[in-house]
């Protein structure tokens, strides 16, 4: 029987049908045949198309910054309204940026921990540059693999994207959980986490810092959370020590989710406390949300915002745990 789920943070109902769809095997994606790397690769060093306007105090050994050729948010010193007094509407203020791995053939899963630990510090000193910029309101991390999961180009990159709004779905997890905060004197997401432990039907990994489960209100087949198991409201301030956990939980997770389902297309990002966000310290707690991306939605999902998974979070998480 098909079951209702609510998102305890954002109050948003899902719909859990297994039953409309198969096993989690036929989830299994069919092998990508092996390409060369192409010649003309943008990305590419050598070919210098966007190496050459990297951004040289961002670089690293492995991974190098440039600005978006087709930014969804460009630069300005403030924000400036052009409604008619009716519509809403504004020069879409920010940056957007583009998170290069400099190696075409070395993905996010490829190098142990060392490439993903590398990234995520480079994901955490460009959020702190951003957070010193009074007109920006938020900074966001995410990471597309393959092409259903909006990755035009192969080369592997994140994107960072910094705007003057406060996204809407980060808004309503702000809402939430202080709202949560208010009634029951703790974190949303702290209960959350006793919740997953106690229960563990959907702990897929864990260290010593952090917790990955699929989520109980999943959107997509197989999503899976990683949160701290300790309070936190800044991904970007993070210790080295908790950055180096981290990057062993993405990996770790993103690897079951490779061997379980023959390297599927996917996505994460990261949600972190707003800029200038001093008071939602007790009650926001970040974390990363990976969303592999084989299902579509359809009508009823896009008319109503009611989603309905397929796979159940509890099947799910077994599936992945025996890879």
């Amino acid at each position: 029987m098909p079951k209702l789920r609510q998102n305890v943070v954002t109050g948003e109902w899902v719909v859990i049908s297994p039953e409309r769809s198969k096993r989690p095997e036929d989830y299994v994606t069919a092998a990508s045949p092996k390409r060369g790397i192409p010649a003309d690769c943008p990305f590419c060093m050598e070919n210098d198309i966007a190496y050459k306007f990297r951004i040289k105090e961002a670089e690293t050994d492995n991974v190098y910054v440039i600005p978006n050729k087709y930014p969804a948010y460009v630069k300005e010193d403030s924000l400036v309204e052009e409604g008619d007094g009716f519509y809403e509407d504004t020069k879409s203020i920010g940056a957007h940026e583009v998170i290069i791995l400099k190696k075409h053939d070395e993905d996010i899963y490829d190098d142990g921990k060392a490439i993903m630990n590398e990234l995520i510090d480079v994901y955490k000193s460009r959020y702190l540059l951003y957070d010193k910029d009074p007109v920006q309101e938020y900074t966001m991390i995410i990471h597309n693999h393959g092409p259903e999961a909006g990755a035009s180009i192969e080369h592997p990159h994140s994107q960072l994207f910094s705007s003057a709004i406060l996204p809407s779905y980060v808004e309503k997890e702000l809402v939430g959980s202080r709202k949560y905060f208010v009634e029951k004197k703790t974190c949303v997401f702290c209960d959350m986490l006793k919740q997953e432990k106690d229960n563990a039907q959907r702990v897929v990994y864990e260290n010593e810092e952090f917790l990955v489960f699929t989520f109980f209100a999943s959107r997509f087949p197989f999503e899976m959370w990683v949160v701290p198991k300790r309070h936190a409201s800044n991904f970007e301030k993070i210790s080295a020590e908790v950055q180096s956990k981290l990057a062993d939980a993405m990996h770790e997770a993103i690897a079951k989710l490779n061997k379980a389902l023959n390297f599927p297309p996917f996505n994460y990002w990261i949600h972190t406390l707003p800029h200038h966000s001093e008071n939602e310290h007790d009650s926001y707690h970040w974390h990363v949300e990976i969303a592999p991306r084989v299902s579509r939605f359809g009508g009823y999902e896009m008319g109503s915002g009611v989603v309905i998974d397929v796979v159940s979070p509890e099947i799910a998480a077994e599936f992945l745990k025996k890879a």
